[in-house]
This record gives structure tokens, C-alpha cells and sequence, in this order.
């Protein structure tokens, strides 16, 4: 199988253990599983993404309708493969800093009068305008003031936020970045920002042609070696490390035995 399309994420997961990228994006092996940290960073990308459709609107809408969208979105999507590592906590313990996230976003952020354009973005791109090298991404916010300048917005729940100098050589937004314009002609100018919202801090960082030219270069060459690896039928080793305690391919993997006790059964 010859992939045709890559993601940040995937490419990512590859660097971090090619056996999860094989079980995950060669052989399409989709599993319910998923961490706590991951199900409440969806929770709450999902009820900032309501907030800034109705902020789109003209509407600027209480906290407490928020919170209530959130409490309502962990209910109905709580499932019983959802991992929790740290034998010290709860649910309830991740569903309380899910809300605090949210107030702690609203309140720093309010009365949002940011020009918002798109939430949740979906954007597929060509890497220097060749078909061999196709990414997909989806973008939290694009914000754009009428006058060509625009900015990537993308939210982080975890516990870790990136120094200004890792923001600086990140890929991820700048590969955005090179999806946008390649979507948007005059554009003068873009910034990137990411919302550490645990932190309740922004990092910002702003890409020269020449950096983002690092960027499509240190891109392709990581798809060439996928690709490589996939048609001389090479091994995508697991790289085993305190991430497999969140893994959702314990059961496949063979550097583990039975099942992954950190999920529930």
C-alpha cells in the first residue's frame, strides 16, 4: 500500500513509534481507544469551536451556556475504552479541568473580538505543487483582519507548553501556513499562535520564506522515508517508552503481551 496523502499527525506518530503509524495509518486498523488527556482535548476543542461559530454570528455567549455544552458533549461521548494512566485520578478529575480550561479560555479571551473566517478548517495541500507529496490538516481557527493579514490559531490542553524558540521551529502550524497560502493569494502577512490553555498562555511565531522552505523540505524527505520503508517491505519497529501506557495497539504490538491494563474492559 502506497499512501497518498499524509497529516502532521501521522508523520509525527511515525517519528515517535513506526509500529503505531503502521497498525494506525498502513493498515487502517481504527480503534475506539483513546486517552483521557485526548478525549478531554476534544471536549474542549469542541466547545470552543461552538463558541467561536456563534462569535461568527455577531453573538457573544455566556460562560455558563459553554460549560453546559461541554458537560453535555463528555456525557454523550463518555465510552468505556477511554484510558485513565494515572492510577490517582478520576474522570470526574479530567471532566473539572476540561471547565476550568473553558473558563479559564473565556475569561482570558472575552469579549472575542477576534475576525474570525473558519473554525475547524479542513484544508489538503501540495507540498511545492506536487501531487507525490499531499497533506491534510485541519486548522482550530483562521482569523483574518479584511487587510491581508491572517492568523493560525490552534488550542492545547496538555500539561506542556512549548518554549518561544520550540514554537519557532514547530511544523505543524507552518505547514498550515503553507496550506493557506496556497489557498489565499495576497496575503501580506501570517501569524501562527498556539493557546496553551492549561498555561493560559499564547506563544506566537512568524514563518520567513526561507524557514517555511525548511519546513517542505524536512516534510518530504520524512514522506520519502516512509514511502521507502513501505515498498521495500521494511519493518516499522515499536519504540517502546512510557507513551505505550497510552497506546491504543498494546494488543497488536509485539513489545507488549495481553492487554493494555490502563484501559478499561
Amino acid at each position: 500500500m502506497i499512501l497518498k496523502r499524509f497529516s502532521h499527525s501521522g508523520i509525527q506518530s511515525f517519528k515517535k513509534c513506526p509500529a503505531q503509524f503502521k497498525f494506525r495509518y498502513i493498515d487502517q486498523n481504527y480503534k475506539k481507544d483513546e486517552g483521557v488527556e485526548a478525549f478531554l482535548g476534544k471536549r474542549v476543542h469542541e466547545s470552543i469551536e461552538y463558541l467561536y461559530n456563534l462569535v461568527k454570528t455577531g453573538v457573544v455567549p455566556l460562560v455558563d451556556e459553554i460549560l453546559k455544552v461541554h458537560r453535555s458533549l463528555w456525557k454523550e461521548k463518555w465510552h468505556n475504552r477511554v484510558a485513565i494512566v494515572y492510577q490517582n485520578k478520576q474522570a470526574r478529575d479530567y471532566f473539572n479541568l476540561g471547565e476550568e480550561c473553558i473558563a479559564r479560555f473565556y475569561r482570558l479571551n472575552y469579549p472575542f473580538e477576534e475576525k474570525v473566517i473558519a473554525n475547524e478548517h479542513e484544508m489538503v495541500f501540495l507540498l511545492d505543487n506536487d501531487e507525490n507529496y499531499k497533506i491534510k490538516g485541519i486548522v482550530d481557527r483562521i482569523d483574518h483582519d479584511g487587510n491581508g493579514n491572517w492568523e493560525i490559531h490552534d488550542y492545547k490542553t496538555g500539561k506542556r507548553a512549548l518554549s518561544q524558540n520550540a514554537a519557532d521551529k514547530d511544523h505543524q502550524l507552518a505547514l498550515y501556513q503553507i496550506g493557506l497560502m496556497s489557498e489565499i493569494e495576497n496575503i501580506k502577512s501570517v501569524k501562527l499562535v498556539w493557546h496553551f490553555i492549561q498555561h493560559g498562555i499564547k506563544v506566537e511565531s512568524i514563518r520567513n520564506n526561507d524557514e517555511l522552505n525548511n519546513v517542505i523540505i524536512e516534510t518530504k524527505n520524512a514522506i520519502d522515508t516512509i514511502r521507502t520503508k513501505i515498498i521495500n517491505g521494511g519493518i516499522f519497529p515499536p519504540k517502546k517508552t512510557i507513551l505505550c501506557n497510552w497506546c491504543y495497539y498494546w494488543e497488536e504490538c509485539s513489545s507488549q503481551s495481553g492487554t493494555n491494563p490502563y484501559f478499561n474492559s
